[in-house]
């Protein structure tokens, strides 16, 4: 698939590429909770603007957490709040750590990922304890949403990467399961590829 490997860098998204994610077992968990329905829609609906604030920093984990407990008027401990978020986190295989080992070694590798403050706690520790080091010493750097402010597929995103990384977008590959995003990035002038079922991280064909 890689035909003419003509990049420099690798911009990654997380969830769906390095990440194997299952969104239903978090709504599962919303569920036992008591979740009225329009929380039930995470991701793909954002009526409430919550999980939006939330995933771009405009509420911290407690914040969001009290307005979960406010919208839907249940008395929620942390701990169960937590463990209901973060049950969409499912594994990083270990043959994917591996290959970005190697990548790193040929490529600058970066990651884009919309994310939140209690996800990135879990994953990043499902990598080091994976990999046995941690992902700030394979990628060059880490932008996460809730960091950065913003939320792809919104332009702005990237064009933060492209500032603060010092890259071109034309000399990146962006890998996204999320097509919505790759078709932005695109817009952008990144090399861009979809990642599904049929066509994933390993089978790529990277010229290593």
């Amino acid at each position: 698939m890689l035909q003419a490997q003509n990049f420099k860098n690798i911009l990654f998204d997380l969830g769906g590429v390095i990440l194997d994610i299952n969104v239903q077992a978090t709504l599962k968990r919303f569920y036992e909770l008591g979740f009225p329905a329009e929380l039930m829609q995470y991701p793909h609906s954002m009526t409430t603007d919550l999980f939006f604030k939330y995933e771009t920093g405009k509420l911290d984990t407690e914040q969001f957490r009290n307005a979960i407990r406010n919208t839907t008027d249940l008395k929620i401990s942390e701990k169960a709040f937590d463990e209901a978020w973060n049950a969409m986190l499912v594994r990083i295989p270990e043959e994917r750590i591996k290959l970005l080992k190697v990548l790193s070694k040929r490529y600058n590798l970066y990651m884009l990922s919309n994310t939140s403050e209690l996800h990135v706690r879990v994953f990043e520790k499902m990598f080091l304890d994976t990999a046995g080091e941690a992902m700030q010493q394979v990628f060059k750097k880490l932008y996460y949403s809730h960091e950065i402010g913003w939320h792809k597929p919104d332009p702005e995103a990237w064009k933060h990467v492209i500032s603060d990384a010092g890259i071109k977008a034309e000399e990146t590959l962006f890998l996204d399961d999320n097509i919505h995003n790759i078709k932005a990035s695109q817009e952008l002038g990144f090399q861009a590829i979809h990642i599904h079922e049929r066509t994933n991280l390993m089978n790529l064909g990277f010229d290593l």
